[in-house]
């Protein structure tokens, strides 16, 4: 009888292992490392409203046309992300570029990466992060070079190996 209940024991012992890898809200080094495609970008955000400029537009979507990777080296510590994509602000079509290389640390616990290339940091935060795919947060401001415009926007990148 003691055979018998040692086996079930040890079966649902067995059938409750999981051995899914758990998403993590912070960076896992060995996992951060790597070549990575840019699959999904959500934005939104405030910019001047064009008809308006003295009233700000709010902004929110899917990034459409787009072209992103981030690569994250170590022994130096470099990286870089460039990415460009297309928002559709209600009636117009904006170009977005988000292009930076340099160092890259890890602060907050691990939770924030920064890309840092002495002239601008970027910092971004994990949201999800499995080792093939992360879901990465960041914020920055864009002021086109042929615009009086400017728009601060947020970020929602999802990453894949």
């Amino acid at each position: 009888m003691n055979k018998i209940l040692s086996t079930i024991a040890l079966a649902i012992c067995f059938a409750s292992c999981d051995t899914t890898p758990q998403s993590s809200e912070v960076f896992v080094h060995q996992d951060l490392l790597g070549e990575w495609t840019v699959s999904q970008v959500a934005y939104s955000g405030e910019m001047p409203n064009p008809l308006n400029p003295s009233a700000l537009m709010q902004f929110s979507g899917l990034g459409s046309q787009l072209v992103g990777e981030v690569n994250i080296y170590e022994m130096p510590d470099s990286g870089n992300i460039d990415l460009q994509f297309v928002a559709n602000l209600n009636t117009i079509q904006v170009p977005v570029e988000l292009a930076s290389a340099g160092t890259w640390s890890l602060t907050n616990s691990d939770s924030a990466l920064v890309l840092d290339n002495d002239s601008v940091s970027y910092s971004f935060v994990m949201v999800s992060s499995l080792p093939a795919t992360q879901v990465w947060r960041t914020s920055f401001m864009q002021v086109p070079a042929d615009s009086s415009y400017w728009a601060d926007i947020d970020l929602e990148l999802m990453l894949i190996k």
